[in-house]
């Protein structure tokens, strides 16, 4: 029950206003920023694009969180039941990944060449949920004539930071819609599908620093006086495997387990799992 009331106070517009919107003062000071980085109003395509070798190291840069979006279909054409964009981009605004309905797509890439690599930074795109997001480093709705390109005025853009396990903004969801979407409705899906991003982001992030371990464990292991099945069970011992998951990983009995790791402590003169991983550490 208490799920519906959160829900039900994030459609109301007082929540919204305050959450994500932005201040007179801040379009002010985005118009300014526009027009200092000397983007044309009337202009109907985004200035810079992305392509080639450039794009190509941009997206292997972002492959992970690439992975994560197609391996989990978060925005696939089920996320909404109206006509609409999600996108993904870089830090930078850059996007990186685009889907949506066949019109709304063709329809952007065509007219205002919004694709995969087109920038929504300030000095591409002028004021936009995405540039005003990086700017404000937080989620933000720019709706209708808030927009500083004109034909983004009859648009309603939304973008939320998607963070990794250290809390850095890693990348930005965005949402673009020509109808008269209302926001409120819009926000609380969004924020779903980031929330998801960020787990399964931070999940990534989490396995990979484990393989990092793994590595230097190794790496130190390898100067050490110990055989290889004995640095193998070493390196499981010291990661917190017990008795029984080491017999599994390396296929060997639980009580051969226990006899290599009294062997690996007697070698390395160390009478606990603590020393040994001091003895570890500092092996090199």
């Amino acid at each position: 029950m208490r799920i519906m009331g959160v829900f039900a106070d994030k459609i109301k517009g007082d929540f919204f206003s305050n959450a994500i919107g932005v201040s007179s003062e801040e379009m002010e000071r985005f118009e300014q920023k526009s027009i200092h980085n000397g983007v044309q109003k009337d202009t109907m395509r985004v200035r810079f694009r992305l392509s080639g070798k450039m794009l190509e190291r941009l997206l292997t840069k972002c492959q992970t969180l690439m992975d994560i979006i197609r391996k989990e279909d978060l925005l696939g054409a089920q996320a909404f039941y109206f006509p609409c964009i999600l996108m993904v981009t870089d830090t930078n605004g850059v996007i990186i990944y685009i889907t949506g309905d066949e019109v709304s797509i063709s329809n952007a890439e065509q007219m205002n060449n919004i694709g995969v690599g087109t920038s929504l930074s300030f000095s591409s795109a002028g004021t936009n949920a995405v540039s005003a997001a990086i700017e404000l480093q937080r989620a933000v709705v720019i709706c209708g004539e808030q927009h500083y390109l004109t034909t983004m005025r009859d648009w309603i853009t939304l973008s939320i930071p998607i963070r990794n396990s250290e809390n850095h903004i890693a990348a930005y969801l965005a949402f673009s819609s020509f109808h008269n979407i209302p926001g409120p409705i819009i926000y609380p899906c969004l924020e779903s599908i980031s929330a998801r991003l960020e787990y399964q982001l931070k999940k990534a992030e989490a396995q990979g620093k484990v393989w990092f371990v793994e590595e230097i464990l190794e790496e130190r292991l390898r100067h050490l006086p110990l055989t290889p099945r004995e640095k193998e069970v070493a390196m499981y011992w010291i990661l917190d495997y017990d008795y029984k998951q080491i017999s599994k990983v390396v296929g060997i009995s639980e009580n051969t387990v226990r006899v290599y790791v009294t062997r690996i402590n007697n070698k390395l003169r160390v009478n606990s799992k603590a020393s040994l991983i001091l003895r570890v550490l500092g092996a090199i």
